[in-house]
Order: C-alpha cells, then sequence, then structure tokens
C-alpha cells in the first residue's frame, strides 16, 4: 500500500460568473505546497487545505481560484476536464448520492467558515491572514468529515494547528448548522475529484440578498508514492 499525501483547495468564483450547466478548469497544485496542513484521514497522510485551479475557457479562461474537494475516491490531476454543476446532494459522480442530510452538512460548514471569516461567501480566502493555511485545512477537514470520512484530529501526524482551527470550526457552542451560502453546488467529473461551486444567482435575484453565489472550492486529493 503506497503512503499518501493528498492535496486540498479552496476554490471561488466571483459573482460575475454566468450560470451554466458546465464548466471547464483544471488543478494547479495546493496552496502553499509542501507547507499545507496535513491531515490523518482514512488510513493515509494528505495535504488539507485550498486546492488552486483555473478556468481553461470561456472569460475567465487563465484566472486561478481556490475550492474545496468533497470526493475521496478519485485523484486529483492537472490535465483538466469538463465539469457538470450539480446539487450536492447528487454528488458524487460516479458514486452513491450524498443525499440531501449530508449537502446540508457540508454547506454548514463553509458557511460557518465564511461567518468566521476565514472565506468569503464565494469560498475564496486571504492568503495573508494569520495562520491561513491551518484554516484552510481545518475546513477541508471538517468538509471531508461531513461526508463520512474518518478524519483524525488528534493523530500526531495530523498538523497541530489545522486541529486547533478544527476545533474552533466545529465548536459545538458556536457552530450554527443552519447556516447555508447561497448558491452552493458541486461540479464533477468523471476521473476527477468532484469540488464544491457556488453559482451566481439570476441578477433579478440579487435585490436584498446578504449572501451571493460564488464559487465554492472543490478539494482535490492528489495520491503520491
Amino acid at each position: 500500500m503506497k503512503s499518501v499525501i493528498a492535496t486540498a483547495v479552496v476554490c471561488a468564483i466571483t459573482s460575475g460568473v454566468a450560470f451554466a450547466d458546465t464548466v471547464d478548469v483544471r488543478y494547479t497544485g495546493i496552496a502553499g505546497g509542501s507547507d499545507a496542513s496535513r491531515l490523518r484521514v482514512e488510513g493515509g497522510t494528505y495535504y488539507a487545505g485550498q486546492m488552486m485551479h483555473e478556468f481553461t475557457s470561456g472569460d475567465r479562461a487563465g484566472e486561478v481560484f481556490g475550492t474545496f474537494c468533497i470526493d475521496f475516491s478519485e485523484y486529483a490531476n492537472t490535465s483538466g476536464a469538463t465539469y457538470n454543476i450539480v446539487d450536492i446532494a447528487d454528488a458524487p459522480m460516479p458514486g452513491t448520492p450524498y443525499g440531501q442530510v449530508i449537502a446540508d452538512r457540508i454547506n454548514a460548514v463553509v458557511a460557518n467558515a465564511a461567518a468566521l471569516g476565514w472565506i468569503d461567501n464565494k469560498l475564496q480566502a486571504d492568503a495573508s491572514q494569520t495562520d491561513y493555511l491551518a484554516k484552510m485545512g481545518a475546513i477541508q477537514a471538517a468538509v471531508w468529515e461531513a461526508f463520512g470520512s474518518n478524519i483524525e484530529i488528534n493523530n500526531a501526524a495530523t498538523s497541530s494547528s489545522l486541529a486547533t482551527y478544527y476545533n474552533i470550526l466545529t465548536d459545538v457552542q458556536t457552530f450554527d448548522s443552519s447556516l447555508r451560502l447561497n448558491g452552493l453546488r458541486a461540479i464533477v467529473a468523471e476521473g476527477q475529484q468532484d469540488m464544491l461551486y457556488v453559482v451566481p444567482l439570476p441578477p433579478a435575484a440579487f435585490a436584498g440578498l446578504g449572501m451571493l453565489g460564488g464559487i465554492a472550492g472543490v478539494r482535490t486529493i492528489r495520491r503520491r508514492k
């Protein structure tokens, strides 16, 4: 069995992105590279944090964005793909759909992270903020846990700073399971890890909204020997 280090990134699109049924993107690497936080999960040690992607077609071609992974069964690679935009409840693809309960858990994680100011409502983050990499790792850990992965926060292989911020994010005294990010979806493609994605609402729906849709990050896992 090969040892594994996975990478995670947060990916977000601004509200100027047009709604579409598909989007062309490719994985470019994890924020922080080898300095990214580590997490023991599913019997392996992975990089966890903001996974960086770029658009490969359309008006935003070449623009890099961050995202969080919602798929632990496939590999991240840099070949790129056309992803379908679907409800999180219908991800992963291929695989057994998560359903609405898990979709709500995932959404609550990123919405609470946004409420803490670690990411914005498009899941983008200020890389200059204190302990940026640890906070992004904590978000990814909580997302993986939300869809059923066995994360080991107290394992010696898990970065202590990640564990600290995971405990802050998931504190039962402050975590609000009712919080949601508007427009949060998934982008899925066979042969690629599935990611979070915030779809902008139609212009007529913007008035009065405090949280507009952006994209949320997909986290990809890259396994290395």
